[in-house]
């Protein structure tokens, strides 16, 4: 009775002309699902407090115009057996797409990266969205707080945040526990009462990742002391007599990234006392 029912309703429902009831051949093919890609000039938030625990997935994409930690820089694509493997590459595995990544995201900042707080970040999509399909890798850079790699919240863009004048540049800097270098440093400007002083990238010809402090030493420690040498003008015996201290953060956060071709690190001295004057070129006087 219910089916009788029912064609006879139907058989006596009116429609429109020119429509024929068919409710299938109506519908448009839908389009193949695909994992949504970002794009270059996209910012984003995360839920992680350190670039050394970021990860793609800690990210969330963020009005650019409002709060945000990072920017997309440059999107690309694996292709070849990278693209076939049936799980995202590691960064040891992207050492080409790294120095390429390292080129677009100095030429975005003005200078390297690794001249103040920014750090450059490079990211194969997650695994979930590789078995999704997705191909692409995205080249960021985030925004530090000083020294240790801790992330900021900014609403400027990063871009030209490197070029020389920038208050994005390592420089004179106090440190946040006035004691040592387990905390972190507050940037200030050279003639305000400050302890601690960047002098600038140093390369390490090793090709070794400095897994420990001694390691560390023996990869660092003469380029850092040939940088402060250069840096104040011969002023190391000064800076040695007032028994002021040197050290090489901010190196790769792990051997992978060593792998991919990050052999640098950043030279800073310690000072015993805070000064109101930069080091450069007066290390002999300055102390």
């Amino acid at each position: 009775m219910l089916a009788l029912t029912l064609v006879v309703v139907a058989g006596c429902t009116k429609v429109p002309a020119g429509v024929d009831k068919d409710i299938v051949d109506e519908w448009a093919m839908m389009g193949e699902a695909k994992v949504p890609e970002p794009k270059a000039g996209d910012c984003w938030t995360s839920t992680s407090t350190s670039v050394f625990r970021m990860t793609a997935a800690s990210t969330t994409v963020a009005m650019c115009s409002g709060p945000h930690i990072g920017e997309v820089v440059q999107v690309g694509h694996f292709t070849g057996a990278l693209a076939e493997a049936d799980s995202p590459p590691k960064l040891d595995q992207m050492a080409d797409i790294y120095t390429a990544c390292d080129a677009e995201v100095t030429k975005f900042l003005g200078a390297s990266w690794q001249l103040g707080r920014a750090r450059m970040l490079l990211f194969p999509p997650t695994s979930t969205q590789w078995r999704g399909g997705a191909r692409f890798y995205r080249c960021d850079v985030a925004s530090l707080k000083g020294a240790h790699g801790d992330l900021e919240s900014r609403v400027a863009t990063l871009k030209d945040s490197m070029k020389p004048g920038s208050d994005r540049l390592d420089g004179c800097a106090v440190l946040d526990n006035g004691v040592d270098w387990t905390g972190d440093v507050t940037p200030v400007v050279c003639t305000a009462p400050h302890d601690v002083e960047s002098m600038g990238l140093i390369t390490a010809k090793s090709g070794t990742y400095p897994a420990t402090s001694e390691a560390a030493k023996t990869v660092f420690d003469t380029l850092c002391v040939d940088k402060i040498r250069e840096y104040t003008s011969g002023g190391i015996n000064a800076l040695a007599t007032a028994k002021a201290r040197y050290l090489y953060p901010r190196h790769a956060g792990s051997a992978e990234e060593w792998s991919a071709g990050n052999h640098n690190a950043t030279c800073w001295v310690l000072l015993p006392k805070k000064i109101t004057r930069s080091l450069k070129g007066n290390g002999s006087k300055a102390v």
